[in-house]
């Protein structure tokens, strides 16, 4: 028989106040639910689950357990005269209480991440890309959101990632042109923010080609490492198209000329046999 459901006017009601705490108040009513510790201001266990793997919640607790995964002496605080061994042992527990509590959270984001990468996908370029900017530009220029799960994922789903990975060349290659422009901003502030905005692309740029390797490896097929040099010549010609020509003209002749040596001193060589020959 499958488990009721929690009234949904209670869930709401606990939605409205977990989203109305800030991140530390957050983090440790958090805290408080996987530790199975009552709280007379929190509504019943099942409805404090349906609140924190709801949609408007399930990114910003998936951040809290990611947290607390880091700082476990911080979560676990050592009681006065605790011995230490006492203390690992509560720590342990409390491992594995953020494990049980963290899975349903999981699920309920890469739900979400599935609908999201859905309605992604039939958007227009122009759409999309501003979806995937204003994504990037929040990530690089602030702490983690709680649409970063959702949204980072459904980026990097199958799906979606050959797109998303074009436009994140594009963006890497032309970043001036996905950034809003600032009133009064200096040059410097402006490259600052080029540089920041890069940085996270070349992050991203990493995830999705990830995510492309494991969808060619599912087929069979052993994935190519990305091409560094070739990439990075790309560009090169793009900002730099004249000197780029030049510099492969150069090149050409150079090769050109050897060539020509190499046939110069070849027929040289024969000549000789030809003559001994005759």
């Amino acid at each position: 028989m499958a488990d009721a459901q929690p009234p949904a006017e209670k869930v709401t009601a606990e939605v409205k106040r977990l989203k109305e705490m800030s991140h530390q108040a957050f983090f440790e009513a958090w805290i408080t639910y996987v530790q199975g510790v009552a709280d007379r201001r929190a509504p019943a266990r099942e409805v404090q689950a349906a609140a924190f793997c709801s949609q408007g919640l399930a990114s910003r607790t998936l951040t809290a357990a990611d947290r607390a995964a880091r700082e476990l002496k911080t979560a676990v605080a050592r009681r006065d005269g605790e011995s230490k061994r006492d203390h690992q042992a509560r720590i342990r527990d409390f491992r594995q209480q953020l494990q049980d509590a963290r899975d349903p959270v999981v699920t309920a984001v890469e739900d979400l991440a599935a609908d999201e990468a859905e309605y992604l996908a039939q958007l227009d370029d122009e759409a999309f890309a501003e979806e995937w900017s204003a994504f990037v530009r929040e990530a690089a220029g602030s702490s983690r959101s709680g649409r970063d799960y959702v949204q980072g994922l459904a980026f990097r789903s199958p799906e979606v990632a050959p797109r998303t990975q074009a436009l994140a060349v594009q963006m890497m290659r032309n970043p001036g042109d996905f950034l809003p422009e600032v009133e009064g901003e200096s040059r410097k502030a402006h490259q600052a923010r080029v540089t920041q905005l890069r940085s996270r692309l070349e992050a991203e740029l990493r995830f999705l080609q990830y995510t492309l390797n494991y969808a060619v490896a599912r087929w069979g097929r052993m994935p190519t490492a990305p091409n560094y040099r070739l990439q990075a010549m790309r560009l090169l010609a793009e900002k730099y198209p004249e000197e780029f020509s030049r510099l492969r003209n150069a090149v050409r002749n150079d090769a050109r000329q050897a060539r020509e040596e190499v046939q110069q001193q070849r027929r040289a060589e024969r000549r000789p046999q030809a003559r001994s020959a005759n």
